[in-house]
């Protein structure tokens, strides 16, 4: 026997030794035969892996697994895989650092390995290193959907790092794939969500469903792209129950699914949940709003006021809060003390408007940053504009995206400019009066319609200057109501001319309407409102958007005029758009009217975009839903 033989004989049997001894429960003393020279055998690595270490993992012994990788590595420092199971089992232990320490010196050794590279990346979104887990997804990026596991971490990492477009690089080459796992569908469905591919993400995210998976974020991303689509109610219903009941303290889901059910006029229910994960989150101010609204809703006036009061004292500076819970302390019957805020309010503001109108209007440029408009509407925006022009926008040099949205910012925060003024400063309205150009030519088809005796319905969307609107209105001596949601307060310059859609219910709104029309004035409504979370909507531009058909509803069976009027900015000045909508025919059918007075209606739409971006507003009405 010659020496070679010798050592494999004595090998064999002190690796049948350890493994005895190890198989008995006497780790120490089967690690203390596992010598340097021993562990270096290719053989008795292997059976160690599959004997010792495999079987400690699966028990939770996670000391006794490591204490034998680290034999092996020590005996053999370039196997990446003993170094990626020894980073693994480390990080598992809690010694995070030293465990990527190994399993970055693992990759290092193989590169190519994705395997390896999917721990790598699974450790640097755990240790929340954002900047490096983008950094690293990037570099993988190309080969990720060879490995689904490495796919799925990419699509986190890039998304949680704001690269969508990264992300849908990835998600091009996996979407049409018929063998992606439960968890790599999730991701791919989120991203296309996110891109605004409603219709395929909820295909990739049914068909995941329907071949067995399980995981309450697919029935969530199931049920918000139904949302998006407009789709049944009582089937996104259906999922997000059934995510509940396997996530009962998913925050997200939970807000989800209390949206849903204020949609479905289901308030009670809304308020229960809402008030659930509010307990779950308690920091989260803007699922404290959601309650407060359900709470109104479901008309608990009591609490809802005693919530939004405390809201309000933590953020003393935003308008639309105060103002909301101004309407809500009405509701609630506490008239001294709604109205003693309401001065408050609009004493704050009177501080800002001590300059001229002119002077703070030429002053907005510079608090442009303050315009609460989300990103992925500003987006939704500019390709909208992008597509109606056929090619980039007109409105500016086709690469200077940057001033097209400073000007769609500059556009709403003049309107809200000119509601502080009008509310705050009404002694002074003569000085937004100076901008206002075209009034009585406006007006004259207006006054036509009202010759008739039957008033007349002014609509508009949510776009331009709205609230130069009612002030021309007044200015031509038009008598007119308007529809907002400002509290009806005794000292509101305008509250004889209000109907408060925040502080009465839809029926009671309805009725000072009919009155209004009988008495022969004109009424202002801005039919792309939403007085509530149940609002119908309709489909426009592949989103689902606020939009009433009530007007179209009132000219079809009394005949009242009705007119589109949008107020626009040219050249920093306000110019007025009026024009008649359709009328009803003889023998036309409601169905038939209600379409041709929608198709009328967003033909304006689309001729306000043209005017320029800052005519576009980007709050409220039709772009509420677009984030």
């Amino acid at each position: 026997m010659t020496e070679q033989d010798t050592k494999a004989t004595d090998s064999r049997q002190a690796i049948d030794e350890v493994l005895a001894l190890a198989g008995g429960g006497r780790m120490q003393d089967a690690l203390a035969l596992l010598t340097l020279p021993v562990a270096a055998v290719p053989r008795n690595r292997n059976q160690v892996r599959r004997l010792v270490v495999a079987p400690a993992m699966r028990a939770g012994e996670l000391d006794t697994a490591r204490n034998f990788l680290e034999r092996l590595v020590e005996a053999n420092p370039s196997s990446s895989d003993d170094l990626l199971t020894l980073g693994s089992v480390m990080m598992r232990s809690g010694q995070r650092d030293a465990g990527q320490a190994h399993i970055e010196r693992a990759g290092e050794l193989d590169s190519d390995n994705l395997a390896i590279a999917a721990v790598r990346l699974q450790a640097l979104v755990q240790a929340n290193d954002f900047d490096a887990a983008r950094d690293f997804a990037r570099r993988y990026a190309e080969r990720s959907p060879e490995h689904a596991r490495l796919a799925q971490l990419c699509l986190i990492a890039l998304t949680r790092a704001g690269e969508l477009d990264a992300s849908l690089v990835i998600v091009e080459r996996l979407q049409d794939r018929t063998d992606l796992t439960a968890d790599l569908a999730l991701e791919v469905a989120q991203v296309l969500q996110l891109a605004g591919r409603h219709q395929q993400a909820l295909a990739i995210g049914r068909k995941a469903l329907e071949q067995g998976g399980e995981s309450p974020r697919l029935h969530l991303v199931v049920a918000n792209a139904m949302l998006s689509l407009g789709r049944n109610d009582a089937e996104i219903l259906e999922h997000l129950r059934q995510a509940r009941d396997k996530a009962a303290k998913d925050v997200l889901l939970l807000r989800t699914l209390g949206e849903t059910l204020l949609r479905l006029r289901q308030n009670e229910e809304a308020v229960d949940v809402l008030r659930q994960a509010s307990e779950l989150a308690p920091d989260l101010r803007n699922l404290k709003m959601l309650l407060a609204r359900a709470l109104r809703l479901a008309r608990h006036y009591d609490e809802a006021a005693t919530l939004l009061r405390k809201l309000a004292q933590e953020d003393p500076h935003s308008p639309a809060l105060q103002r909301y819970t101004i309407s809500t302390l009405l509701q609630a019957g506490l008239k001294e003390e709604a109205q003693g805020q309401y001065a408050d309010l609009v004493g704050r503001k009177r501080a800002y408007l001590k300059d001229s109108f002119a002077d703070t209007l030429a002053r907005l440029d510079e608090n442009l940053a303050s315009a609460p408009i989300p990103k992925g509407r500003l987006d939704f925006a500019w390709s909208l504009a992008t597509r109606l022009t056929g090619g980039e926008p007109n409105h500016c040099k086709a690469w200077d995206r940057k001033a097209w949205d400073d000007r769609a910012r500059w556009g709403c925060l003049a309107d809200l400019l000119l509601l502080d003024w009008l509310e705050c400063a009404p002694e002074r309205t003569g000085e937004v009066a100076e901008i206002l150009d075209g009034i009585d030519a406006a007006v004259a088809s207006i006054r036509e319609g009202l010759d008739k005796g039957k008033g007349a319905l002014l609509i508009s969307p949510h776009m331009g200057p709205m609230y130069a609107g009612p002030l021309a209105l007044h200015m031509a001596d038009i008598p007119m109501k308007w529809l907002a949601s400002a509290p009806k307060i005794a000292s509101f310059p305008h509250v004889g001319s209000l109907i408060s859609t925040s502080e009465h219910s839809e029926l009671e709104v309805t009725r000072e309407v009919m009155t209004s029309l009988r008495q022969g004035s004109a009424v202002v409504i801005a039919i792309d409102g939403a007085m509530s979370p149940s609002a119908p909507r309709v489909g426009w531009e592949g989103r689902q958007v606020t939009y009433s058909q009530f007007a179209a509803g009132l000219v079809h069976r009394l005949g009242v005029p009705s007119f589109i009027t949008i107020p626009y900015w040219q050249e920093r000045r306000v110019k007025f758009h009026v024009e008649a909508m359709p009328a009803k025919q003889e023998g036309q059918e409601f169905p038939a009217f209600a379409e041709a007075y929608q198709g009328a209606f967003f033909r304006e739409v689309e001729r306000q975009i043209l005017r320029g971006p800052e005519n576009l507003r980007l709050s409220g009405g039709i772009w509420r839903g677009i984030r």
